[in-house]
């Protein structure tokens, strides 16, 4: 079931409806239920891995702290834990990528293998990347002593198959959401207002910004790239797409959950105008980041081992970084370039730093911070290539045509810039709104002014209900739906 689908808006509507008038003790019941229904939209057979993912987790969770100062048992129920998840994450979402590799492989040395009769094309069930990770958090978290095991099943899967952060995130941590459930039902008047507020702007994020630049730039990814200066204007409208995109599907999750009374942990802290890409990951996916950050980063000895274990420490979560996002090469270069640039940043610290302090003592700190910003944007729309190109041979393309090619095709676009393709001027239009939305959050707090004037939030909800409804709730699935 598509967040921007009709039939999404009359199953929140139903939601609501029942869910204000019910006691505390059956409100979990319905939320789990409908959280089990929105899941199995898609295919209902698919339930039976998140209720497998939840089975094992529970009954792990216990296990470990039945067990608590006898690390060899607690271990065995970690490794089940992980074992299960890892296992149908990798089953489903690796299996044809890592044999068509090894089939590659084989036939490079001349074996001559069908890699058909091995290949299973397996369909990705939604949100299998998110909710395992949830799940064996969970475990780690117990295993390390910060969290209690759910005393409640029930509670448990809701906290697994939770409906507005199901299938893209944000992904949560049991200290944070889980005891919410077990709380008596509050819901505030603030709670209220920033939840329809949120979820109204990110249906106008979605159905104005995102899905138009959608449509501009998906021509443009068909075929190999044939000019430079068109295709980095794809790549740069799609790194603004992206984020919209994923920012607009957070924005309705957390929406979703302060109308039912909880709070979702935030997933972006204005990462779209950003100095450096460290600082970039900082404010990016925030809630995947700092899995990252506690689960691998961390436990690999984090920056504790010194300059060149550190930076191997930054390549080795990047690296998996890319391959979470995708069973492909294309993902797996994405997410080491991510690790690169980031080593680099490290490596270039101190004169970056000089830099900036030069700047800030000839009064151009501004204009050195934008251009800054302006140097990270192009980096993560160059990264981004890997994302966005549906296969290598048309990243390449891209590649070759934006930085290999020369500057004819910059010129002659520049010459000819009245005869721009009038999406592409859209798309770059559209960029220039985002920024600009986005440094009024920066600079004036635009969204806390707004909740905190109720003339001004409801002119704002009105007209952007009036947008919505205007535009229409329907068009491409979510980007990290598909995760």
């Amino acid at each position: 079931m598509l967040f921007n689908s009709k039939i999404f808006v009359a199953f929140i509507a139903l939601t609501l409806s029942v869910y204000y008038f019910l006691p505390d003790r059956l409100k979990v019941f319905w939320l789990l239920g409908l959280s089990w229904l929105f899941y199995g939209f898609w295919e209902p057979q698919l339930l039976t891995l998140i209720l497998l993912s939840t089975g094992v987790d529970y009954l792990c969770g216990k296990r470990v702290a039945q067990h608590d100062g006898d690390r060899s048992r607690q271990k065995r129920w970690l490794y089940l834990s992980l074992a299960t998840n890892l296992g149908i994450l990798g089953f489903f979402k690796y299996h044809d990528f890592f044999v068509g590799e090894f089939v590659y492989a084989l036939n490079w040395f001349g074996w001559g293998v069908d890699p058909e009769r091995y290949l299973l094309h397996l369909v990705l069930p939604v949100g299998i990347s998110f909710y395992t990770f949830q799940t064996m958090a969970y475990t780690i978290d117990i295993y390390r002593g910060d969290v209690k095991p759910a005393d409640d099943f029930w509670r448990f899967a809701l906290y697994v198959a939770f409906f507005p952060q199901l299938v893209a995130g944000p992904v949560e941590r049991a200290p944070h959401l889980l005891p919410q459930f077990s709380r008596p039902f509050r819901l505030s008047q603030k709670m209220v207002y920033e939840g329809v507020f949120l979820i109204l702007l990110g249906f106008v994020k979605k159905v104005v910004v995102a899905d138009r630049l959608a449509r501009y730039i998906e021509p443009y990814y068909e075929d190999l790239a044939q000019n430079g200066a068109d295709a980095a204007m794809a790549m740069l409208c799609f790194t603004c797409q992206i984020y919209v995109d994923f920012s607009s599907y957070s924005d309705i999750a957390i929406g979703i959950g302060l109308l039912l009374g909880y709070h979702i942990r935030p997933n972006f802290n204005l990462p779209f105008v950003v100095p450096s890409i460290p600082e970039r990951w900082r404010r990016w996916h925030i809630s995947m980041s700092h899995w990252f950050r506690d689960y691998i980063f961390i436990p690999l000895g984090g920056s504790r081992g010194g300059t060149v274990r550190t930076q191997i420490n930054i390549m080795i979560v990047m690296f998996l970084s890319g391959l979470w996002h995708g069973a492909s090469n294309n993902f797996v270069m994405w997410g080491l370039l991510n690790g690169a640039t980031m080593v680099s940043h490290r490596i270039l610290k101190t004169p970056l730093r000089s830099l900036s302090g030069a700047a800030k003592t000839l009064g151009l700190q501004a204009p050195y911070y934008y251009v800054c910003c302006w140097n990270t944007f192009c980096t993560i729309a160059t990264i981004n290539i890997f994302f966005r190109c549906p296969d290598w041979e048309i990243a390449k393309s891209y590649v070759r045509e934006i930085y290999l090619s020369g500057i004819g095709d910059y010129v002659v676009a520049w010459q000819t810039r009245a005869e721009l393709n009038v999406e592409l001027k859209w798309g770059l239009t559209w960029i220039v709104v985002v920024f600009l939305a986005h440094e009024s959050q920066r600079y004036f707090g635009l969204k806390d002014r707004i909740l905190a004037d109720r003339r001004a939030w409801t002119v704002v909800c009105i007209a952007m209900f009036w947008t919505v409804v205007t535009f229409g709730i329907s068009g491409p699935q979510f980007i990290y739906y598909q995760f």
